[in-house]
């Protein structure tokens, strides 16, 4: 006999949550989609491709759009990739985590961060980064 680390009840409440975050949210379909019942949390990765920097910016701001608190956190990872990530309160209070990366190399303009570096950042400015970064791309 195996015992559950964590009733099912709250899986089931945790995954019908996170299906109707996911059907009602007007974004890309998630890539990777995890739930996390020790924390009470919904982890999702979009699916955009990381070769369109300001879609995967957007993809981030429309997937926290509706939460509350949104806090968010870059860094610049020892492979090159700005990992970003972008954590809320959603429906039934349950937290999530939204995030994906950009080549380092296309914002480095915009984000000074060292190698290895991490620094938060705010829905605001990764609004402000996609501006720029969609100037460029026009110019």
């Amino acid at each position: 006999m195996t015992a559950a680390l964590v009733p099912l009840t709250g899986v089931a409440k945790l995954a019908a949550v996170a299906v109707a975050y996911v059907r009602d949210t007007p974004a890309p379909e998630p890539v990777h989609l995890s739930l996390d019942p020790g924390f009470h949390r919904v982890d999702v990765q979009p699916d955009i491709p990381r070769a369109d920097p300001v879609g995967v910016l957007g993809a981030l701001l429309i997937w926290t759009h509706r939460l509350t608190g949104v806090t968010g956190e870059w860094w610049h990872t020892p492979g090159g990739e700005l990992h970003i990530t972008l954590t809320g309160r959603g429906p039934c209070g349950v937290s999530f985590l939204v995030y994906s990366s950009i080549p380092y190399r296309t914002a480095r303009r915009h984000v000074a961060l060292a190698a290895s570096a991490r620094e938060s950042v705010t829905p605001d400015e990764l609004y402000r980064l996609a501006l720029e970064l969609r100037k460029g791309q026009t110019k």
